[in-house]
C-alpha cells in the first residue's frame, strides 16, 4: 500500500511539473491596431464597410465592431503618432528617391545615402528619431493590448508589414530573400 501511495505521489509530481505556460497573443487585435495607427500616420483613408443587419437578433442587439473594441489609443500613442505624422512628410522625398528601406523587424533603415552631406545628416537624424518613436509606439501598444514583453518582436513584425504595405513608391522593402524596390 505504501508503494502505491509513493507511486501516485511521483505521478502527481510529474504531472504538475509538466505544466506548459501558454502565453496569449492577440494577433488579430494587434494587426488591426497596427493598420489603424500606420494608416493614420501615413494619411491613408480609412474605409469601414457598413453592413446591414441580416437577422432580427442583429437588429435588436448591435454588433460590436473591431474599431470599438480596439479604441485603445491613449495620450502617449496620440503624441507619438503626431510626431511621426510630421516626420513622415519630411521623409517622403527620401522614400521616393530610394534612400529609405522598411525592414522586416519594423524599423526604418537608410538603404543608400543621398549625395549631399547636408542631406545625409538630415536623413540620419530623421531615421534615428523615427526608430525611437517606433520603439516607443510598439512598447505602448503592447502595454495597452496586454502583450507580454517576450512577444514584442512579434508585434514589431506585424507593424513591419503595415509600414511596408503603406510605404511610398521608391521605398526599398526587406523581404526574406533580400531587398526589393516598391513600384506602383
Amino acid at each position: 500500500m505504501k508503494k502505491l501511495s509513493v507511486l501516485w505521489s511521483v505521478i502527481l509530481l510529474l504531472v504538475y511539473s509538466c505544466v506548459t505556460v501558454n502565453i496569449y497573443f492577440p494577433a488579430r487585435q494587434a494587426q488591426e491596431k497596427a493598420k489603424e495607427i500606420v494608416n493614420d500616420i501615413r494619411g491613408e483613408k480609412k474605409t469601414t464597410p457598413k453592413t446591414e443587419p441580416t437577422s432580427l437578433l442583429e437588429l435588436l442587439i448591435p454588433t460590436a465592431h473591431a474599431s470599438d473594441v480596439l479604441n485603445t489609443t491613449n495620450a502617449k500613442i496620440k503624441a507619438i503618432k503626431e510626431s511621426m505624422k510630421k516626420r513622415f512628410e519630411l521623409m517622403k522625398p527620401y522614400y521616393k528617391k530610394g534612400y529609405l528601406g522598411e525592414t522586416l523587424d519594423g524599423h526604418l533603415k537608410i538603404y543608400r545615402q543621398p549625395p549631399s552631406l547636408k542631406d545625409k545628416v538630415k536623413l540620419k537624424k530623421l531615421v534615428v528619431s523615427e526608430n525611437k518613436d517606433r520603439e516607443s509606439l510598439y512598447h505602448e501598444v503592447a502595454r495597452v493590448l496586454n502583450i507580454q514583453p517576450s512577444q514584442i518582436d512579434r508585434l514589431r513584425r506585424i507593424f513591419a508589414k503595415q509600414w511596408q504595405d503603406t510605404a511610398p513608391n521608391g521605398t526599398y522593402i526587406e523581404t526574406k530573400t533580400g531587398w526589393i524596390r516598391k513600384k506602383d
